[in-house]
C-alpha cells in the first residue's frame, strides 16, 4: 500500500523545497499563457520570455533567503537547459503526436532537478519558513488543483470532448473555469472536513447540465469523465500535500 502522506510529512520538514515547487508551478502553469506554452517549444523569443517568468519567483526567493541563491540559480539553469533542449529537438518530434509524452517527460525532468538540487545542497534552516510550512503546503495544494489539472485533463481527455452544434452555444473557456472552481470548492470542503458536502458541487453541475446530459449520451459520458477526474485529482493532491 502506497503511503501518500510520506510526501506531505517530507514537505513539512522541508519547507524550502515546498517554496521551490510553488515557484515552479507558478512559472510553468499559473503565469504562463496558452500561447506561450504552445510557442516556447519552437520559438526562441517565447522561450526567452518564459525563462524571464521562471526567474521571477526564484529571484524573489533569493532576495528573502540569500542562502538559497546558488540553489535557485542552479534550478533556473536546469530549467533553461531542459526547455532549450526541447526546442532544439522540436523538429524530431513535432509531427509524431508525442504531446502527452513530451509534457510528462518535461515536468518529470523539472521536478527531478528541483528535488536533486535541493537534496544535494547544504541544508538551510529558516525559522520563519518552518513556521509557515503548513501555509506553504496549502498554497501548493491550491496551485496544483487549478490550472495544472485543467491542462492535464485537456491533454489526456480532449479526445472525448463533444463538439458543439449550432444549438449548443457556449462561452469559450467556461468549461475550464467551471472545472477550476469546482475543484477549489472541493478543496475548501476538504480543508474544513466537510466531505459529504462535496456532493453538492456535482448536484449543482448536474442540475445546470441536466437537459444536455439526458439528451446526449456522448456529452453525459464526457461530463462523467470530467467530474470523476476532478474528484480523483483533488483527493490525490490533498493526500500528497496536506494529510
Amino acid at each position: 500500500m502506497v503511503n501518500l502522506n510520506l510526501v506531505s510529512h517530507f514537505l513539512s520538514h522541508n519547507p524550502l523545497l515546498t517554496l521551490l515547487l510553488i515557484a515552479h508551478f507558478l512559472a510553468d502553469f499559473q503565469w504562463q499563457s496558452q500561447k506561450m506554452a504552445d510557442l516556447k517549444s519552437h520559438n526562441w523569443f517565447y522561450l526567452s520570455e518564459h525563462l524571464c517568468i521562471v526567474a521571477l519567483p526564484l529571484i524573489f526567493i533569493s532576495v528573502f533567503i540569500p542562502e538559497a541563491f546558488v540553489m535557485a540559480l542552479l534550478i533556473f539553469i536546469s530549467h533553461a537547459v531542459i526547455d532549450s533542449a526541447k526546442l532544439l529537438l522540436y523538429p524530431f518530434y513535432k509531427n509524431r503526436q508525442l504531446d502527452k509524452m513530451i509534457f510528462l517527460l518535461d515536468q518529470a525532468l523539472h521536478l527531478f532537478m528541483i528535488a536533486m538540487i535541493y537534496l544535494l545542497s547544504k541544508h538551510i534552516a529558516i525559522d520563519w519558513l518552518k513556521e509557515a510550512q503548513y501555509s506553504l503546503k496549502l498554497i501548493l495544494f491550491l496551485l496544483l488543483i487549478t490550472k495544472p489539472v485543467n491542462i492535464i485533463f485537456k491533454l489526456f481527455f480532449n479526445k472525448y470532448q463533444v463538439k458543439n452544434t449550432d444549438d449548443d452555444e457556449t462561452i469559450t473557456g467556461a468549461g475550464a473555469t467551471i472545472g477550476l472552481l469546482e475543484r477549489l470548492i472541493m478543496g475548501i470542503f476538504l480543508l474544513f472536513g466537510q466531505f459529504a458536502s462535496i456532493g453538492l458541487v456535482f448536484t449543482a453541475k448536474s442540475i445546470a447540465r441536466y437537459d444536455k446530459i439526458s439528451k446526449n449520451q456522448a456529452f453525459a459520458e464526457y461530463y462523467l469523465i470530467g467530474s470523476l477526474f476532478s474528484i480523483i485529482s483533488v483527493l490525490l493532491v490533498y493526500a500528497v500535500c496536506l494529510i
